[in-house]
């Protein structure tokens, strides 16, 4: 009777352990996590800053016959648009079109009414800018958010934003334009942990991100 019983409990025994590892590791799991409002201020102008560089991308496709400028704009949709499906995931019940700054369509409209060397310079010019002002917010993010999976895709999304950059300057340097001195130091930065190399920052705080 002894040896019944205890081949009956060993059993039930480890049911029970399972039962409660199972829960445990579903918890620790579970990816969600709450954003507070500046998280969710960030990654919404992420959203809409997304939108205007495509759109800006695809307006570089028919306007310009540079070589250079056609391939950053094919890196700048295939990056941006890989960027923003991950920004859908951490930002649900945002499915609607993303809205573009008025600054930014003021930018595209100014865009439209160049052609040849001033169409190309401008556009390189702002992809510049706007990878500078991008990349200082996503390591402002990165650094100051606590949602584990905000700081991950932070993290991931850097070194693709620095890329753009590098081949945007390339552009401006491969037709002998300058490129302004403290947005050099954004693309040489390293973005491994404990890097000491420069970064560039726009001129408001480390918390506020710079739109």
């Amino acid at each position: 009777m002894r040896v019944a019983s205890f081949s009956r409990l060993v059993p039930m025994s480890l049911v029970l352990v399972w039962m409660t590892l199972a829960a445990g590791l579903a918890q620790a799991a579970d990816p969600v996590q709450p954003l507070n409002a500046d998280e969710q201020a960030f990654l919404s102008r992420a959203k809409d800053d997304n939108a205007n560089q495509i759109a800006m991308a695809k307006l570089a496709l028919t306007k310009s016959t540079n070589p250079r400028v056609i391939d950053l704009a094919n890196t700048i949709i295939q990056e941006r648009t890989a960027l923003g499906t991950r920004l859908a995931q951490l930002l649900p019940g945002a499915n609607g079109h993303a809205r573009q700054p008025a600054d930014d369509n003021a930018m595209i409209d100014r865009m439209q009414s160049l052609n040849g060397d001033a169409f190309d310079k401008s556009f390189a010019s702002a992809a510049v800018r706007n990878h500078c002002r991008m990349i200082s917010a996503y390591e402002a993010m990165k650094l100051t958010s606590i949602n584990p999976a905000l700081k991950d895709f932070a993290h991931q999304a850097i070194p693709a934003l620095r890329g753009n950059l590098t081949v945007a300057m390339a552009v401006l340097r491969s037709s002998g334009w300058t490129v302004p001195h403290h947005q050099e130091a954004v693309a040489s930065a390293d973005t491994r942990g404990g890097s000491k190399a420069p970064v560039f920052w726009e001129p408001v705080s480390l918390v506020a991100a710079p739109w």
